[in-house]
Formats: structure tokens, sequence, C-alpha cells
């Protein structure tokens, strides 16, 4: 069943002009499966982008409807969902399907396998900070982020994806001593840039990306300041 919005478009109640050109909406979709110390959990978000907005908006991923949906932006929609469970397992195809006013889009990607995150060795400033881990089956890339939490409340975030098993951060990218965690996320799908064909497929274009990570893929280390204490 489509959920009806109360949004302006083209319809039997608003004549458009003959020269109007509905363009299949723009899609990137989320789903995100946790096993944490917290908790296990299943996060979906899906963004649909639309000039006009459909006046028939429905998500569903491997059948289940997505029903939290609002306006977000003046051309966007979103559908989102939040489970305390791991709803979908390890290698399990999550399928997107996405209806609106111009047809229907799909996708498909499965979980990624379990993985083990090598946590860094305490490292100073001047160091090159690396990670390393385990392959994780059905992965296509891997998110490392590492939060760099300093002495006077402020911090650093350190963020990058890649499609190896391994990834550094140069000295220059350090530029502050304090605690670090953060964790490693294993990824199938195409990774949402510029240069990046998407999966998404039929009436609509855009990302799917399916992502797995737990207790395993979490660390913790300290970075230390060796910079020469200040002349008296």
């Amino acid at each position: 069943m489509l959920i009806a919005m109360s949004l302006v478009s083209c319809s039997d109640d608003i004549v458009c002009p003959d020269d109007t050109i509905i363009v299949a909406p723009s899609i990137t979709a989320s789903v995100v499966e946790s096993r944490l110390a917290g908790g296990d959990n299943t996060s979906v978000d899906v963004l649909c982008v639309a000039d006009p907005l459909p006046s028939d908006f429905a998500v569903f991923v491997s059948g289940r409807q997505i029903d939290d949906i609002g306006l977000v932006l003046p051309l966007a929609l979103h559908a989102s969902l939040e489970d305390d469970d791991i709803v979908w397992q390890h290698g399990f195809d999550c399928s997107l399907r996405v209806i609106t006013d111009v047809g229907v889009a799909t996708a498909t990607e499965p979980v990624p396998g379990a993985f083990t995150v090598e946590p860094p060795a305490d490292i100073a400033v001047t160091d090159t900070l690396s990670f390393s881990w385990t392959p994780a089956d059905s992965a296509d890339y891997y998110t490392v982020r590492c939060v760099i939490h300093g002495a006077r409340d402020d911090s650093l975030v350190l963020e990058r994806s890649v499609a190896d098993t391994t990834v550094s951060f140069d000295p220059d990218d350090i530029t502050m001593a304090g605690s670090a965690s953060g964790w490693v996320r294993a990824t199938a799908g195409p990774l949402p840039d510029g240069g990046t064909d998407g999966n998404v497929t039929g009436d609509g274009w855009g990302f799917l990306t399916v992502s797995y990570y737990d207790s395993l893929c979490l660390f913790e280390f300290s970075v230390a300041d060796t910079a020469p204490a200040s002349p008296h």
C-alpha cells in the first residue's frame, strides 16, 4: 500500500504544463547492522530527492515497510527505521524497494560478514597512525572513524573509506593529543561519491549500502603530545 503524502505534484487535480519533465528521483539508502556492548541494532535511512516531490512514497527493505516518513528538505523525503535487533544476518541479501509516482526503484546488497580490528598502539602526534583488520565477507569497502578527544573538550575527527584492509593517517593529519576511540565498519555496495556509479535501478537512481560492525571492530588508544616545552 502506498503512503499518501500531502505534497504538491502533478496529479489528476493539478494540471501541469505539457512540457513538464518528471525526473526519476535520487535515492540514497543505508542499512547498518551493529552488535555492540549496549545491544544489537538495525538502522535504516532512505533519502529520496525529487522535483516535484512524489505524492506517493513507500519504502520497503526485504519486504518490511518503513513507516517513519517525513519531509526533511524542500525537495527531500526521509524514511527511517530503528530496531533493537539484528534484523538481517550476515550474507542475507537486503533488497530495497522504493515506490513513487514515477514507478518502482530497486537495489540489493548483502550484509557483510564479521571481522576483527587490530587496535592501534599508543602513538605521538608526530607518528603515522595505522589501522588494520581482517577481511569481511561481501564487503566492498571499509570506513574508519577515529575521534581524538583533547584536554580542553575539543576533538579531532579522522575518517576515511578504503577498499583495502589497512589505512594510515599521516602525522600532518594528527594535530592534537588526547584519548582516541572509534570503529571500523564493513560495507557492501558502491561508495557514494562523485565518481562512482550507483546501484539503484528502475524508476530511480542512487545508492544502497549495507554495513556491519560489532565490538571487535572498536578501538581505543592514546595520542601523546611530544612537542618541545615552551622556554620559560
